[in-house]
């Protein structure tokens, strides 16, 4: 099984999961939305690094195999939801009106 596979599916039904609409399209997925309008696809592809950089956001490292998907520094409640604080509501908020959603 070649290097971050696991991690890439796993990260792959994860966006499919939370962008409604959104698709396999050969080795890319599109994610659709509109914008001022008019409709865009958006496409992620997923490679693994060859060489790990400094994480600014060390401990927040999600752990992939095949026992055990839980992330690091957090419940192992699959249906955990972090609670959001007031500045990121807010940021939501903003986000969510720019977008007109």
């Amino acid at each position: 099984m070649a290097r971050g596979s696991q991690a890439k599916d796993q990260i792959t039904r994860q966006i499919l999961e939370n962008f409604s609409g959104s698709f396999i399209n050969e080795k890319e997925i599109r994610i659709p939305w509109i914008e001022d309008g008019e409709e865009l696809q958006v496409k992620v592809t997923l490679t693994c690094a060859k060489v790990n950089v400094p994480n600014p956001n060390a401990g927040s490292v999600v752990n992939i195999n095949s026992e055990n998907t839980d992330t690091e520094n957090t419940t192992s409640d699959a249906n955990f939801i972090p609670e959001l604080t007031e500045d990121e509501k807010n940021k939501v908020n903003d986000l969510i009106k720019k977008l007109q959603l």
